[in-house]
């Protein structure tokens, strides 16, 4: 097949419906949510908290896949070599592709999800980003996971009070769910894709709930949703939001204001992807020659906070490492530097973390804002620019 014909395939199998400029309500109303919490339970409060409180944002225009991935389309993925490729996977996805020699999603071949039109589950975060980027260098567009309020906006369309695709009133006929009661068993498994025509969310796209979690590209950050805070950078090894519901939990799971969120490492039997085309987010950036490592801390740092702002504004790809977590990490630090400064950013060998020229000697009292050829300190804007510049022969937008 000609690499036209191929782009043409994948294109046409994904299946992109476009969803309009819009105002998404995202999340339900408190008396919702407390409603909910009396019926569960307190323990409850932080989970239906999560999708509080309602508010609005706005949406430019994209495309969505009709359906979440198969595992037909996912075996493309890994008969073109997308284990093997460096290129395709984020700096942190591609360590730990290393790291644990991943060769297939977890549940890769068991007959319970085997079917070629089933949604691919038991995909990591990490598997999901490395596949958007194979499809984006097949097809020549920006694919990419979407945002989780690309994700609602889609799902829920105009009408704030719904809490399915297809209204406000629960209907276990309409998605693949574990919701039983006297008139309905659930299937156990998963249905090939196309199952429940009748569930379809306002601008066409099917199986929103229920089937598989699908991963978005969003950090989870508590409500309400803000695109310029930092929860939609690609690179920090931070828990991604995950939406939709799935086909082993029941009605409380089954709602599209459900905000799941896992470390992008995780993958069980629930969990999958839908893709996302176009709209205002920027293509998922080729890897550099070399990693960009930043060395950082979980506790607050304004200068680490400027780092990833930059970083996320240039869409830099980058490896995110906390010191503070880490006592091997923080002891390299140590010994590069005799001091811990955060962040400290290293060009290294990808999938590694040691600099490729590690410093002879450090000025303690001369660390901040310090260039060192493969090391730079507590950077500020212009003296970060020219280190990447230096590296990676990078341009700023």
């Amino acid at each position: 097949m000609t690499a036209s014909a191929l782009a043409q395939s994948l294109l046409v199998a994904l299946d992109f419906l476009p969803v309009p400029e819009g105002t998404a309500t995202l999340g339900m109303e408190q008396s919702v949510a407390e409603r909910f919490i009396k019926a569960y339970g307190a323990v409850w409060s932080e989970f239906f908290g999560r999708e509080t409180p309602q508010h609005s944002v706005h949406v430019p225009a994209f495309a969505l896949a009709r359906y979440a991935v198969t595992n037909a389309l996912y075996a493309q993925f890994m008969a073109a070599g997308g284990y093997d490729d460096p290129e395709l996977w984020t700096p942190d996805g591609w360590a730990w592709r290393l790291r644990t020699r991943r060769t297939q999603p977890r549940y890769w071949g068991d007959p319970r999800f085997s079917g070629e039109d089933m949604p691919v589950n038991g995909v990591s975060w990490f598997e999901a980003m490395a596949f958007a980027r194979w499809a984006s260098l097949v097809t020549g567009q920006n694919i990419r996971l979407p945002t989780e309020a690309e994700w609602e906006w889609a799902a829920r369309g105009d009408n704030p009070k719904s809490l399915y695709p297809w209204g406000n009133l629960w209907d276990a006929r309409k998605l693949n769910s574990g919701y039983s009661d006297a008139k309905h068993t659930p299937r156990d498994g998963l249905a090939p894709v196309g199952s429940y025509p009748e569930g379809d969310a306002p601008f066409g796209h099917g199986e929103m709930l229920g089937q598989v979690f699908e991963w978005t590209n969003t950090i989870f950050a508590p409500y309400p949703y803000d695109a310029a805070d930092g929860r939609e950078d690609r690179y920090p090894p931070d828990r991604r939001v995950l939406r939709g519901g799935n086909w082993a939990d029941g009605k409380y799971v089954n709602r599209l204001t459900v905000r799941y969120h896992y470390p992008p490492f995780y993958a069980d039997t629930t969990t999958g992807f839908r893709l996302a085309l176009g709209g205002a987010q920027p293509p998922i950036a080729a890897r550099p020659p070399y990693d960009l490592v930043v060395y950082g801390r979980t506790t607050f740092c304004p200068d680490l906070i400027d780092t990833k702002r930059w970083l996320h504004a240039w869409n830099v790809p980058y490896r995110l490492v906390n010191q503070d977590l880490d006592e091997e990490i923080a002891w390299r630090l140590d010994a590069w530097l005799g001091a811990r400064t955060a962040p400290t950013l290293v060009i290294a060998e990808r999938g590694a973390l040691d600099p490729i020229r590690p410093p002879s000697e450090a000025n303690l009292k001369a660390l901040r804002n310090t260039d060192r050829g493969t090391m730079l300190h507590e950077p500020e804007e212009a003296t970060l620019r020219a280190f990447l510049a230096r590296h990676f022969q990078f341009s700023a937008p």
